[in-house]
Parts: C-alpha cells; structure tokens; sequence
C-alpha cells in the first residue's frame, strides 16, 4: 500500500539524523520524526508524504528507547531552540561524533574520516551567554517575550530558558515586567552579565582576558567551552616563533589573541568592520604589537594582499560562517601555500564539503574534533586539522 498524509504508522527508531530528527523505515521508505531516539518503538502521524520519504510526528510512544530522560524545560517541543533534551547527554556526545563523521562519509565521500569523541561541555544547561529574544507587542499595549516554535512562525512566550545562563534570565525577567517593555518590536538582544561594557560594546572573558564584542555581533555562545576551543585551536595550529598567520573570519580576534604571542606576524581579516574595530582594540589592550586586521570580503582581501606571489603564510585559521567558504577562498588559502591548516565550523556538513576540496588540492586531514558548544541542540562545533602533504 503507498502511505499518504494522515496515515498512521508503528515503527521503531533506527538513529538520530544531523538535524535532530529520528530515523525510521516503513515500506522501504525513511521516515523523519522530530523528538525521537533511536530504539523507541512509536506510533507515528505521517504529516508530510514525498517520492523518497516521509515526514511523521509521534501519536504514541509505545516502548520508549533507554537513552531517554525527562526533559526539564516546560517548553521544549514547543520552543524552537532545543532538540535533544530528551536525550541524556553523554549519549547525546556520541550521536554528535557519529553525525560528523556521517557527514565526512555521504558529502565528503571520505572512506574513514579521523573523527574524535566529542569533547563534553562543563554545563550542559545554563550555559548560553547570548540570548536573542522576539517581542510580541499586543494591541492593549502589553507585551510576549519569547523564541519562535519549531515550525517558525508563532512565538512561545518563554518566562525562564533552561540554557541560558541565569544573568540572561534575570534580565529576561525585567523584560518581562508590563512596566518594563523592550524599545524594538521585533527582537531584543541580551548578553550574561560578563565584565562591563558600554552602548556599543559586550565584553567577554575568556582565559582571565577581557574581549570587547559589538552588541550585535557574533560570539560564542558557550562561555563554559570558549577556552577549551581556544585551547584546541592553538593546539592544533601548532605555531612557532618566525611564522606568519592568517586568521581569516577572525570576528572580534578571540583566536587571534591567543595565537599572536607565538608568531611573529599575525593577520585578520573579517568583514564586519565593527568587529575588525573590535579585533583592533583588543589586541591594543592586551599588547599585541604584531597583529593586524583587515575590514573587508574574505576573498578579496587574500586576493589584494596575498594574491600570487604577494604573501606566504605558514599556518591559516578558517572559522568562517555556517554556510562555510566559497572555493575561491580555499583556493587562495592553498596558493599561500601553508604547512597547517585549522577549520573550526559549526555546520558538519560544510565543513565535510571543503574538507574534500582542501584534500583534493593537497592536504590530507589529520584529525576533525568535535566541541559540543550547543548541548540540548543539533548543532555541533568542530575542529579540524589539515597538513600540507
């Protein structure tokens, strides 16, 4: 019988894909169900019916899997911002770190990828020191603070988050207050309480240093890892005194701080000019002298500076955007003609696919370490090393 929208179906579980969802089979045809594990036995509502698969949510849960737990947020399954905390978090660690290596096998087409165990975060809750709230204003003049459900169009009026750190609940509250309402109407930022910044600027300390941010910008997320991803990186990099680095998508130069003392020339480049401003100042207030940054489009800064024979660099840095680098770039970063490469990414999937172009044009990978910077979510920090064959 062919399975249409609406049927209902009893399957087991097999795997959570990259993604968060649950993978089943019925009629030789997948099945995805989101807030699943893998050995539940459910029965399942399909909601979406395609050539190749099927889409279902679960009606029942008949046997549930051993690597479930209750999970502790009132809003999850509602909320839009977790997909495991169903699932205990030391099994949560190693779907991760079987994720990205599936990745590194289907886009990569990697034969056996050295893909590490995930390194654990310290919190898995209360970890989150960045929280981007949506405001709902009512026409009686009140108001809903909260995150988008997980079809992303109505919003779940959230009073505490279960991932935040409690400085970004606290301030959620005051929120909150009828008295208190945010000034923007669709969104509102919030950074834990961290060192004392400024109108413009956030600060964050990572290994006992001060690291100003702009108030929109990107940083990350869990102020319980970020050293241990620094550490990581520098590892990895393995930088030596005399060397030149490149630290491209440097952001506002968390990497590049700490990379700086053991080299003797650094250079960043990111586009947006407010954390290039900020790259700026905080190498001035931590005394690195042999930095510099660069405000412009990735690519076309490496073209201008190091382009052809203009530079050479003994070890690049990526830690570009979820979308990964365009092939121009990865081309550019080969013709420097470094002896390592490190790619820090937060999208499996992206880095799987230039992994295969920095492999095909000359490096082989040495190793892909997983940092679990999103404990509860999908996502996944990963951090890989590439040598110069």
């Amino acid at each position: 019988m062919s399975i249409r929208k609406g049927d209902i179906v009893t399957l087991t579980i097999e795997t959570v894909a990259f993604g968060g969802e649950g993978l089943g089979r019925v009629e030789n045809l997948v099945v995805f169900v989101p807030f699943t594990a893998a050995g539940d036995v459910a029965e399942v509502e399909i909601r979406e019916a395609k050539k190749r698969f099927l889409r279902g949510r679960v009606r029942k849960l008949i046997a549930p899997s051993a690597d479930r737990v209750e999970p502790p947020c009132p809003y999850f399954r509602r909320c839009g911002g977790c997909d495991y905390q169903h699932i205990g978090y030391e099994k949560q660690l190693d779907m991760k770190a079987r994720q990205v290596a599936e990745a590194f096998a289907r886009i990569g087409k990697f034969e056996t990828a050295p893909v590490e165990p995930a390194i654990a975060s310290p919190a898995p809750y209360g970890y989150r020191a960045k929280g981007e709230f949506h405001v709902e204003r009512a026409r009686d003049g009140g108001h809903r603070v909260g995150f988008m459900d997980t079809g992303g169009s109505r919003l779940v009026d959230i009073e505490r988050c279960a991932i935040m750190e409690e400085s970004v609940n606290e301030q959620l509250a005051y929120l909150r207050r009828p008295t208190h309402a945010p000034p923007r109407v669709d969104r509102y930022i919030v950074w834990s309480l961290t060192g004392r910044g400024d109108e413009n600027h956030a600060v964050r300390v990572v290994k006992d240093r001060e690291i100003l941010v702009p108030l929109e910008g990107f940083f990350q997320a869990n102020t319980a890892l970020t050293a241990r991803l620094v550490d990581c990186v520098v590892e990895l990099a393995g930088v030596r005194p005399g060397e030149t680095v490149l630290d491209l998508y440097c952001g506002s130069g968390l990497f590049s701080l700490f990379l700086a003392p053991s080299c003797s020339r650094l250079v960043g480049i990111e586009i947006d000019g407010e954390a290039v401003e900020c790259a700026r100042l905080n190498a001035e207030r931590h005394g690195i002298e042999n930095a510099v940054f660069h405000d412009g489009d990735v690519r076309d800064v490496l073209e201008r500076e190091f382009g052809g024979s203009r530079g050479k660099a003994d070890a690049v840095v990526l830690d570009p955007p979820r979308a990964g680098c365009e092939r121009e770039v990865l081309d550019l970063v080969a013709g420097i003609g470094p002896s390592r490469i490190v790619y820090v990414s937060c999208d499996p999937g992206t880095l799987a696919r230039d992994a295969r172009l920095l492999v095909d044009g000359g490096f082989d990978l040495v190793t892909v370490r997983p940092v679990d910077m999103f404990p509860q979510t999908k996502h996944i920090e990963c951090v890989s090393l590439f040598v110069k064959r």
